[in-house]
């Protein structure tokens, strides 16, 4: 490993070679990068960029050939000879990412130079038969390196190399800017990044998000509710554009645990809009849209801002009221987008619980 270890350093700022003669990487499928980086092409695959585009219901339901959602979703589809098989986000759709041009216009890889005869990466590593351990490869076998790899931080360790396709008009909150999507989404563990990339829909990743203070106490004949939201992340909670919905459920119990009272019902959400955190997008009908659709309508914003605070009071009367339960959850997909899908497939997908907390009253 130590000569691994040098390898790996000593080739980090040497200039890629030039090598017209390379076979293009953007012919290369996913599948010949295993053979090396076994254990990452597994936590690829079963990523969302590993999964085939196909394979959403909600993504076929909403395709448009106009729209241009191809160019993050399935930019290599059309390549069936090569990818017919592979991910929506082939290995190297990312691993051919040069610079971020930032006059450029457009989303997705139309933003970026791609260098299809250099693999592109945070680390960088030396081309041709010296033996080396590759990471992510799930062994301790020596394998020799059929491409330069070149050294590219300033794009792999950044939120530039995400941008393209998750804020390409950088309309994010600049906070989020100085901090790596990567640390988060891509931790390093083994020796190499998580490429599994988990994100919304981990239950682990919610939890990140959200601090929930709760405090319930009577006045009188009225119970007085106060909870308290923080978002500890860099970017709006929940994240997932306007699929996902985030709720905070406020519950009222008796003595015996029967439920009194709730704010909000799965079938019925809007009936505390307050408790409701979502980005919405509607067509000039005012039926859900994704969020390239062609409207006039600006989008609806209440998801909690990055850093924010916000405080949701509530004065109830309910005598029998012995415990008190706030919880956040998070759907994958907000009720309004299931008319979308097919019939058969509109079942509404369990919750993540973000927070949850707890006050017992006095006297009780």
């Amino acid at each position: 490993m130590i000569g691994w270890f040098l390898l790996f350093v000593s080739g980090v700022n040497a200039a890629a070679p030039a090598d017209d003669k390379a076979p293009s990487l953007l012919k290369t499928p996913s599948e010949a990068c295993q053979s090396c980086h076994k254990l990452i092409h597994e936590q690829w695959q079963k990523s969302a960029h590993g999964q085939p585009s196909t394979a959403s219901l909600l993504y076929r339901a909403l395709l448009r050939p106009d729209a241009g959602c191809d160019k993050c979703h399935a930019p290599l589809a059309k390549d069936q000879e090569h990818f017919a098989n592979d991910g929506a986000v082939p290995c190297v759709v990312c691993h051919t990412l040069e610079t971020f041009r930032h006059e450029a216009k457009g989303v997705g890889v139309e933003l970026y130079s791609v260098n299809e005869r250099v693999v592109q990466g945070p680390n960088g590593a030396w081309f041709g038969a010296k033996g080396a351990v590759p990471p992510g490869s799930g062994d301790e076998e020596l394998a020799s390196n059929p491409f330069f790899h070149h050294a590219n931080p300033e794009l792999f360790r950044t939120p530039v190399a995400c941008q393209g396709c998750h804020d390409p008009q950088k309309k994010g909150d600049p906070k989020a800017y100085s901090v790596a999507c990567q640390n988060c989404h891509m931790p390093v563990a083994g020796g190499f990044a998580d490429h599994g990339t988990p994100a919304g829909k981990s239950l682990r990743m919610v939890k990140r998000g959200p601090i929930l203070s709760l405090q319930a106490g009577r006045e009188g004949k009225d119970l007085n509710i106060q909870v308290k939201l923080t978002n500890l992340l860099p970017h709006p909670f929940p994240n997932g554009g306007p699929f996902v919905v985030g709720v905070m459920r406020l519950t009222l119990l008796d003595a015996r645990g029967e439920v009194l009272w709730e704010n909000i019902e799965k079938k019925n959400m809007d009936q505390d809009p307050k408790a409701l955190f979502a980005l919405t997008v509607a067509d000039d009908l005012g039926h859900p849209a994704p969020p390239r659709a062609v409207t006039t309508q600006p989008p609806k914003e209440s998801r909690l801002k990055p850093g924010e605070t916000r405080t949701l009071g509530y004065r109830l009367q309910q005598p029998s009221a012995a415990l008190v339960r706030a919880e956040v959850i998070v759907l994958p997909l907000a009720p309004w987008w299931l008319d979308k899908l097919p019939e058969g497939n509109r079942e509404l997908p369990k919750g993540l619980l973000a927070a949850r907390s707890e006050v017992k009253l006095a006297g009780q």
